[in-house]
């Protein structure tokens, strides 16, 4: 600008001379000295406005927030507002968890300021640098600031603008429902429950792996967006960022069943089952279930080994349940030939009104039974229904009790009244046995062992009650024969006598 007034100047002088041939000379140099204080006004005031004019800066992202994983891009924007270019120094200041693509510290020329001609003002230069910067993985959301210094010799011009940091805080939540203490028994259904929280300010797509253990198998179709293969389900979950203070949250229900089999072999009527479930990567603990069953031994006692006929003895029927879950039992006994039920008149007075009111099912007949439980407290007598000579008993039995010693069997023991019938075809000793079966639920009936017991008849002399009865009754029949005779005899020896006379 400077050198223009000048030139102007000194074009204007060496018009000067052929100018004053053509007009009038005050004339001349009044408009030169004129046009000269205005060029030297105009170059004192762009002097001034130079002077006292300071650079500017500012920053700005394209957006107010930035995920985990991606980009925002940052605007550094510079302002010149003097007539000449300036040389300046530019930096950074970011927080840790963010990565720029560039250096974050460089070297740039500002561009002078622009001169309006025809109002003869400054318009200050803008000049522009972008940065791309990353959020790195790690840390939880936050309100961080981004920092910028522009260095011109010893001036440093600071501005800052806020970014918030946004990462998904995902928490996961495991559990069974349907199980009673996470104790199931064969064919019980159940159901996982996967419950993935999102309290972050960013959302997330969450690659669910899940594991299904051996003997369970899912009862219903898995939610869209998953599959499975074998026994491996794997999904994803999109779990959409938290509003405000309140957690978002996605619940996921696997409903399944245990196998039938699944304690078939096992002598202990008892395992444990889990499975394992992976979210984004993490292994999340999954609740055990426990499997167990009733374990039923049943067996038949007598109080004797050998009877006389008509005597009468008690079968015990002791049945044992070590396994940890409850059971319905239905008990057989099958009495012999040799063996009757011996039915007490009370008994059967009660089995006569019950028949009175209501007919069984089976058409046999319905009469209670003596019986205990142990341990804890007596249990009703179960009723018997015979059929023939094979009385049935249905039967609750308790799990077994857990102590820190061990296992606490629940044991129940029915009593059966018997009386022992006369051997037949005039045996003198006749060998029976009563058997005993069992079965559980619908499984299929289980035998036990026998017991034998020996009928005999009474004897003396290797000849029994009956045979001795038999001999007394032909002895009296002798005697009196004999008598019968002696008395005839000595009635017709009298009458000869009186007739000789």
């Amino acid at each position: 600008m400077k050198k223009r007034n000048m030139l102007l100047l000194a074009l204007l002088l060496a018009l000067a001379p052929a100018a004053g041939s053509a007009q009038d000379l005050p004339e001349l140099f009044g408009d030169v000295y004129e046009s000269i204080g205005e060029g030297l006004a105009q170059g004192a005031g762009l002097a001034a406005n130079s002077l006292g004019e300071e650079l500017t800066l500012s920053l700005a992202t394209d957006s107010a927030r930035v995920e985990e994983g991606k980009t925002v891009v940052l605007t550094v924007t510079a302002g010149n507002p003097l007539a000449r270019e300036v040389s300046v120094g530019v930096a950074l200041e970011l927080p840790e968890r963010l990565r720029a693509s560039e250096e974050t510290a460089w070297e740039a020329t500002l561009a002078p300021a622009q001169l309006d001609e025809e109002t003869g003002e400054l318009t200050p230069s803008v000049t522009t640098f972008t940065r791309e910067l990353t959020l790195l993985p790690g840390g939880g959301s936050e309100q961080a600031v981004i920092g910028s210094e522009l260095e011109m010799g010893t001036r440093f011009y600071r501005a800052q603008t806020p970014l918030a940091l946004c990462v998904p805080d995902v928490s996961v939540i495991a559990s069974v429902d349907g199980a009673d203490n996470h104790r199931m028994q064969p064919g019980d259904t159940f159901a996982y429950r996967i419950e993935i929280a999102n309290a972050g300010d960013a959302p997330k797509d969450v690659t669910v792996e899940m594991v299904l253990p051996q003997d369970v198998t899912l009862t219903e179709k898995l939610p869209e967006g998953f599959a499975q293969a074998g026994s491996v389900i794997r999904g994803q979950v999109h779990a959409q960022a938290a509003e405000g203070e309140t957690a978002s949250s996605v619940v996921l229900t696997l409903p399944a069943v245990i196998a039938q089999n699944a304690l078939k072999g096992d002598e202990d009527a008892h395992k444990l089952i889990a499975g394992t479930l992976r979210v984004d990567g993490e292994r999340v603990p999954l609740e055990r279930i426990e499997v167990c069953d009733a374990k039923i031994n049943a067996r038949l006692l007598a109080d004797t080994e050998r009877l006389e006929a008509g005597e009468e003895t008690t079968l015990s029927v002791v049945v044992v349940n070590s396994g940890l879950a409850a059971a319905d039992v239905r008990l057989s006994c099958m009495l012999p030939e040799g063996l009757s039920l011996a039915v007490t008149e009370d008994e059967q007075e009660e089995a006569t009104a019950a028949e009175t009111q209501a007919v069984p099912t089976d058409g046999g007949d319905n009469l209670p039974m003596t019986g205990t439980a142990v341990p804890g407290e007596p249990q009703a007598a179960p009723v018997m229904t015979r059929q023939d000579r094979t009385l049935m008993f249905d039967v609750h039995m308790d799990a077994a009790g857990e102590e820190a010693d061990g296992v606490i069997a629940s044991t129940r023991v029915i009593e059966i009244p018997v009386v022992a019938d006369a051997p037949q075809d005039n045996l003198g000793e006749q060998l029976v046995g009563a058997s005993l079966a069992w079965s559980v639920g619908e499984e299929p009936m289980q035998l036990g062992e026998a017991v034998a017991m020996r009928v005999v008849r009474p004897e003396f002399l290797g000849m029994s009650r009956a045979d001795w009865n038999g001999v007394f009754w032909a002895s009296v029949l002798l005697v009196v024969t004999v008598l019968c005779l002696y008395v005839a005899v000595r009635r017709e020896s009298k009458e000869e006598d009186f007739c000789c006379e």
